[in-house]
């Protein structure tokens, strides 16, 4: 079966997904006739938990648009260890490699649950820049905040403190999925301490010792799959170096 074209009934019609494009960043701006075009060509595909939607090292066939479930892009080091580059969240594009020039996927997406995964070949986004420029301009957009985000983690993974990392890892997901609660702000999707050692480039047992000193010291409260940021103030001091855990 190609990737793009599932037979299996998904709910997610040409209206449907034209009608979801303006929550997506690269999109949100564009005219209706823009937005109907992308909807039209892009292809409903279903993924099961634990599928990979793509491969490293694969040709960059396509791009790709999340729909529903959650997907985490993943990279293996070179000792064999695998770091969570981004989580995709529904209205994110990813594997866009093959626009930006990229023969094959630099790396690798697979689901954490089931969901629908909105996918156009390379060619017809192509093909589709040239004929809505508006759309070659959000994707300039698109590429230089992907380049910001990249040179962040980069700089974080080779440079910084894993447990600064965490902290930045964790700010990330609140910023992205935080919901504010009685508790503080809760992560708003499930996430195990090897997701969080991933996401932060660091190993499980640092991940989880991280993570109990700072319930411990009242700065969160991590469950088994929950984490809830209780003093953000502090996190954000911790991120940036601060030394503020002492200081409450």
């Amino acid at each position: 079966m190609h990737q793009s074209d599932d037979p299996r009934p998904t709910g997610w019609d040409a209206t449907r997904r034209t009608a979801f494009l303006p929550a997506v960043r690269l999109f949100r701006e564009l005219p209706p006739e823009a937005l109907a075009a992308i909807g039209h060509r892009l292809r409903p595909r279903m993924v099961e938990e634990g599928e990979f939607v793509f491969l490293a090292g694969t040709p960059a066939a396509h791009v790709s648009l999340l729909a529903e479930g959650r997907i985490k892009i993943i990279k293996e080091t070179e000792d064999g260890r695998e770091v969570i580059l981004r989580m995709i969240q529904p209205g994110d594009i990813f594997g866009g490699a093959g626009l930006w020039g990229e023969v094959v996927y630099p790396a690798s997406a697979v689901a954490l649950d089931a969901g629908v995964v909105l996918q156009m070949p390379v060619g017809d986004f192509s093909a589709l820049i040239g004929e809505h420029p508006e759309v070659a301009l959000a994707v300039i957009r698109e590429l230089a905040q992907r380049l910001r985000e990249a040179e962040a983690r980069i700089s974080e993974l080779q440079t910084e403190r894993a447990e600064r990392r965490i902290a930045r890892a964790l700010l990330r997901l609140a910023s992205k999925t935080g919901v504010q609660t009685d508790e503080g702000v809760e992560i708003g999707l499930p996430l195990t301490r090897q997701d969080l050692a991933e996401l932060a480039g660091t190993t499980l047992s640092t991940a989880s010792r991280t993570l109990s000193a700072w319930d411990r010291a009242g700065l969160i409260i991590a469950g088994r799959e929950r984490v809830v940021i209780r003093e953000m103030h502090r996190l954000v001091a911790l991120a940036e170096d601060l030394h503020e855990l002492e200081g409450g």
